[in-house]
């Protein structure tokens, strides 16, 4: 498989366009923190200059996935990171896909012909990764579905453009993001309802956090977007602001009330029960990470905490949950449609098969007394040696992983997963899914 790939990237990545390496004599029982990528790419057009960067963290039996990215400040290591997010995503999930990203630097459009024409160039000089499907691009930060589709147009690839700019991503992601919470207030035994907690972004997750959160009883205290912060003690209506937003955009900070203006920066040191991170990279790092005075944190964005500011939470008492864990709802929702269920029927599979899988690696971790990142880290290790040693054989293998159900019963709930177009076995092939969620270790011997 490996020199499969390295001989259709040698015949279709033409040099001028696109400087890469990859490593395929690596071993693949290699740390996931100290291995190198396995493909890097710069992507250039001769007439617009550098375009941005690709970078394929793992390649497994199938394409690798990931969103494309498009900030101020954007650099070739921070999509780096990124990809090796996404692969401890999949590998946590035991999802056999490899983690992938993509970097678009940001200017300041003019018009949105302009912003067409970059992500086109952009597709297009990606062409013969997108079309062989080695990189399956999605949306991400700074980018939306409009533009994955121009990126997908530029590349030659035929496909329908998105009926509305909206995505269920970022909806997705803060579904796991609250279950990450719920799990962790309930083994610390406190109530979400009525807890204080601090947003820092209110982009796509962002959004999404916060009506959830307020939906489950808690008092939003403080939220930031670019543009500013605010805080109220009382809470603030997110119900107002959200009115705000849609008409002033991140300048909304600047037109609600009832609160008190505050840097952005100064969000995560703010009186709150649970600060959620769902702006940038590295908003928690080892020179802010002592400002921090809530007892939970839980990301909904990536690479949330630098290595030294996890270590030092943990050290604190500070329950942190990493972000590949907290912020994942997106690539599951995207694996349990692609098995054939609806937005709705994810949901619940997330909320009962996910959440027992967060509620043992809280007890795990509590139980070895480590931290919550080394453990999940731990697990995200071992399954994708597995994956890795699965994509190196001949079978083939779906999303929904198979495991060895000492019970008959989920003989019949593993075989309804086969038929679960069938209105009347739709339940048990869920109830299957959840299972499967709910394993941090599956066994690979009976696929």
């Amino acid at each position: 498989m490996r020199n499969s790939i390295k001989n259709s990237v040698a015949k279709v990545l033409p040099e001028k366009v696109c400087a890469g390496s990859i490593d395929y004599e690596k071993e693949l029982t290699h740390s996931i923190e100290n291995s190198p990528a396995h493909l890097t790419l710069k992507v250039a057009d001769e007439k617009l200059g550098l375009l941005g960067y690709v970078v394929i963290d793992r390649v497994l039996s199938g394409p690798s996935i990931g969103g494309v990215r498009m900030r101020d400040g954007l650099t070739l290591d921070e999509v780096t990171g990124l990809a090796r997010e996404m692969t401890l995503k999949f590998s946590f999930l035991n999802i056999p896909c490899g983690g992938a990203k993509a970097g678009v630097l940001w200017r300041a459009f003019s018009s949105d012909e302009e912003r067409r024409n970059i992500f086109t160039a952009f597709g297009k000089q990606l062409g013969p990764v997108l079309i062989k499907r080695m990189y399956i691009p999605g949306e991400d930060m700074g980018t939306s579905s409009l533009d994955i589709y121009h990126m997908k147009k530029g590349a030659g690839i035929d496909i329908t453009k998105p009926a509305s700019n909206n995505s269920a991503s970022g909806y997705f992601t803060a579904v796991t993001v609250l279950i990450s919470v719920e799990c962790l207030t309930k083994s610390m035994s406190f109530n979400l309802s009525g807890a204080r907690v601090a947003i820092d972004g209110f982009g796509k997750v962002g959004t999404c956090v916060a009506q959830l959160f307020a939906d489950a009883g808690a008092k939003i205290v403080g939220i930031s977007t670019i543009k500013g912060g605010l805080y109220n003690p009382d809470g603030i209506d997110i119900g107002r602001f959200l009115e705000l937003k849609r008409e002033s955009g991140d300048d909304a900070v600047n037109f609600y009330s009832h609160a008190d203006a505050i840097k952005k920066e100064s969000l995560l040191a703010l009186d709150a029960d649970i600060f959620v991170p769902c702006a940038g990279p590295y908003t928690i790092t080892k020179e802010n990470v002592s400002q921090i005075k809530s007892k939970v944190v839980v990301p909904g964005a990536n690479l949330a905490a630098s290595a030294e500011a996890e270590s030092i939470m943990h050290e604190r008492g500070i329950h942190y949950m990493p972000s590949f864990v907290s912020s994942c709802g997106g690539i599951l929702v995207y694996a349990l449609i692609e098995q054939g269920f609806s937005g709705a029927g994810a949901e619940k599979i997330m909320k009962n098969g996910f959440g027992s899988n967060i509620s043992r690696l809280i007890e795990r971790s509590s139980t070895e007394n480590v931290s919550l990142s080394h453990k999940a880290r731990e697990i995200a290790q071992r399954n994708l040696s597995r994956l890795e040693q699965f994509a190196g054989s001949d079978r083939k293998q779906n999303i929904g992983v198979s495991l060895n159900h000492r019970p008959a019963l989920w003989k019949y709930y593993k075989l309804s997963f086969q038929f679960r177009a069938s209105r009347l076995l739709r339940p048990f092939a869920a109830k299957y899914m959840e299972n499967v969620l709910s394993q941090d270790a599956p066994s690979w011997t009976d696929l």
